[in-house]
């Protein structure tokens, strides 16, 4: 159901000085060091400068990549397989295009609603650089023969092998049409999921269309600006970590708070910080006091109403803490990835906010089956985990 493609990107000569995480998990401090670099991919996603200013100096960027051989074109037109290993977790899937086509069709399905400034930014960006540097993760359900393809290009030298972020991270070339073919043939009857980052899928989207406008569609069936680049991985390759909720003030107390919250859970005491461990358990902290919530409704009109995002969103943050626009309030924040929840309860001592929610992960049947419905779950569901790298490989848009 998803055609895919080869594609024929830039790479960089020093992937490990090169790549950074996304641009959307760049902290403030670590944005400042990586710009000391001036070969670092950071001047692309990142650039300095302010409104149009800004979009400019990231095309500047590129091209002055291009002109230092900072970054070179590939020969042929290839697909990658990437793999990020580590003592605790490893992850592989492939990068290569995916036609735009099946987005629109929904082929390529969303799980989570893109926001306008984000959009308009990420738009503005890839229309001034006419260049996809960032990578759109998504998972198709596990095949053993798609997984045997991938095996097979492993056998390859790798084109990379270095550390970074904690983990080993290795790029296998792929080159030969067989091989891309035996892959675009399997991937025919496969539907695909974003995993993370829908507004770099919706963004080359508006990119297309765009184009279409000047342009014969039949004519430019293979243009670069058709395909979006991908990390498409098999479902069995994720690794989902909480997405968690700090509220900065309980505005009604303590007491009053938890007795609201007893309407919707069962409420138990704990003497120490603690993960939950299934479904519909969530982990609550209050100025260092740890309760065990269990949800007290057991059926559910829908998946997405099952989910512990849903269900905080639905009937705590809302109705209890008058939290409506959870993206705007500036009572809550998140925080991803955390699994020490002894550094969870600090955000409510050491650092002065009054609650944490500490969820259990979403799981990744849960998400595709909402999707498969045409749901849409709430912001901030999902923290996948490892973040892949950007500026592995660079999808020029504009040259064939």
């Amino acid at each position: 159901m998803v055609k895919i493609s080869s594609i024929r990107p830039y790479c960089p000569n020093n992937a490990s000085e090169f790549t950074t995480n996304p641009y959307d998990v760049i902290g403030k401090e670590e944005e400042g060091e990586l710009k000391k670099k001036k070969n670092s991919l950071i001047h692309l996603i990142l650039p300095e400068g302010e409104g149009d200013k800004l979009y400019h100096n990231a095309f500047s960027a590129y091209e002055r990549f291009k002109a230092s051989n900072i970054i070179v074109r590939e020969d042929k037109p290839s697909i990658f397989v990437y793999r990020q290993e580590s003592p605790h977790f490893s992850q592989e899937g492939l990068i290569l295009g995916i036609a735009l086509q099946d987005y629109e069709e929904n082929n390529i399905v969303k799980h989570e609603y893109t926001r306008v400034k984000p959009l308009e930014d990420r738009t503005k960006h890839i229309t001034t650089s006419n260049v996809a540097a960032g990578l759109v993760w998504s998972v198709f359900r596990a095949d053993i023969e798609i997984n045997k393809v991938i095996e097979q290009i492993k056998q390859r030298k790798p084109k990379y092998d270095f550390n970074k972020y904690g983990y080993r991270q290795i790029v296998w070339q792929e080159t030969e049409l067989n091989t891309i073919t035996r892959l675009s043939v399997l991937f025919k009857d496969k539907k695909v999921y974003i995993a993370d980052g829908h507004h770099r899928a919706a963004s080359a989207a508006e990119y297309r269309k765009i184009q279409m406008e000047n342009t014969n569609e039949k004519e430019n069936s293979n243009s670069p600006w058709q395909f979006l680049l991908s990390y498409v991985a098999s479902d069995d390759q994720i690794r989902i970590l909480p997405y968690n909720r700090v509220i900065k003030r309980l505005k009604d107390g303590k007491e009053e708070f938890l007795r609201k919250l007893e309407e919707i859970y069962y409420i138990k005491k704990v003497k120490t910080a603690f993960n939950p461990n299934r479904k519909n358990h969530i982990a609550l902290c209050i100025k260092g006091k740890w309760y065990k919530l269990e949800t007290k409704e057991k059926t559910f009109s829908s998946k997405r109403d099952s989910l512990d995002v849903t269900i905080l969103q639905d009937r705590v943050l809302g109705p209890i803490l008058r939290i409506i626009n959870i993206r705007a309030d500036d009572n809550i924040f998140f925080v991803g990835g955390l699994q020490d929840p002894n550094t969870m309860e600090e955000y409510t001592t050491k650092k002065g906010n009054d609650t944490f929610f500490n969820l259990y992960p979403v799981d990744i049947k849960d998400l595709e089956s909402i999707a498969d419905s045409g749901g849409v779950m709430p912001p901030k569901s999902t923290w996948f985990d490892p973040k892949l790298l950007s500026g592995l490989v660079l999808h020029d848009l504009q040259e064939e």
